[in-house]
């Protein structure tokens, strides 16, 4: 147990380097990148995504997976807009908003935990359930029309820094403590490393993956919410790229995609590095679809760095055998 936490602990250390490293560089190559404009951007556009790391640490530490993330994201926004344009109070729409991703994480525990279906099939069929309905309420629209006093939100600030981000930074710090100062927490981590071992301690594993899946649900409705804050609209597309990109930074940030280990700090950490080269790309002129490309990268090599590594000096012993079988046979010749 110490030997992995120390390992995490350098996994953090390595991750805040590279952003250190990423910032420096930056600020040599872009003269307006330290500029105040510039990072209060970063960290509302970072708000949301950082969102939907928390929900999918949750998830994955509890040895499920959630692809439905940026679609419960999308509905969340929906759910608010059209309620709202009914004549609904804007209470109650935020209040049916996150109730909607309680709904969703709700269904994909019930297919997970009582159908026992493979996670990630089950938040990929939700995923393009939901993504459908989305379409089908917003008809493919954007929708405005949200009340000044809801979306000017976005452009509240505390001590110079964005509301969203710390609205963001309130939910993380509320899922670092519920996984680490809590039973609950460490039952969801017991869970996600051996789940026949956490039945027999006496653990209801069942109502734990409920509750993981729940939650990512909430929070991913509540991302939804702060993201038609930001841009003053629900969009059908709103989260469409989540997946890979969330799950990319959390699983570069130390979760298991097996479970059982990981930490929201990580998670934040990966994705920090991945709005850092985002928003480097876009002040330096690059395009920006090649950062599709390295994030799928990175997650190929993060999901199999083991057997990456295992055969790169698998392959390099094999090199070095053949070489001095080479240098051997030609020294019986001589």
């Amino acid at each position: 147990m110490r030997t992995q936490l120390n390992s995490h602990v350098k996994l953090l250390i390595v991750l805040a380097a590279v952003n250190i490293v990423i910032i420096s560089i930056l600020t040599i190559l872009s003269p307006t990148f330290m500029t105040y404009g510039n990072l209060s951007s970063v960290m509302q556009r970072m708000s949301e995504l950082a969102m939907l790391a928390i929900a999918e640490t949750i998830v994955l530490i509890s040895g499920g997976i959630d692809l439905s993330i940026g679609a419960t994201m999308a509905l969340a926004g929906a759910v608010s807009g059209i309620l709202y344009k009914l004549g609904i109070p804007l209470e109650y729409c935020i209040i049916a908003a996150l109730l909607s991703g309680v709904g969703v994480g709700l269904l994909n525990g019930f297919l997970v935990v009582e159908m026992k279906l493979q996670p990630f099939i089950v938040t990929i069929a939700t995923m393009t359930i939901i993504r459908s309905i989305v379409y089908a309420l917003l008809q493919g629209n954007v929708l405005t029309g949200f009340p000044a006093k809801y979306v000017d939100l976005g452009y509240v600030y505390i001590f110079k820094i964005p509301l969203l981000f710390i609205i963001m930074i309130f939910f993380a710090v509320l899922a670092i403590l519920l996984l680490k100062k809590t039973s609950l927490g460490r039952r969801i981590f017991s869970v996600g490393a051996n789940e026949n071992t956490a039945y027999i301690s006496g653990i209801y594993v069942k109502r734990i993956k409920y509750f993981a899946y729940i939650a990512s649900g909430f929070i991913c409705a509540a991302a939804g919410l702060l993201f038609c804050i930001r841009i003053r609209a629900s969009i059908p597309d709103a989260g469409i790229n989540a997946p890979l990109e969330v799950i990319s930074a959390v699983l570069i940030g130390g979760t298991a995609i097996t479970g059982g280990k990981g930490s929201v700090v990580g998670s934040l950490l990966g994705i920090l590095a991945m709005y850092l080269l985002l928003n480097g790309f876009s002040l330096l002129g690059l395009n920006p679809f090649w950062e599709v490309i390295i994030l799928g990268i990175i997650l190929i090599y993060v999901v199999g760095q083991e057997n990456i590594s295992k055969n790169i000096k698998g392959l390099i012993v094999n090199i070095i055998k053949s070489r001095k079988s080479a240098a051997k046979a030609s020294l019986s010749e001589r």
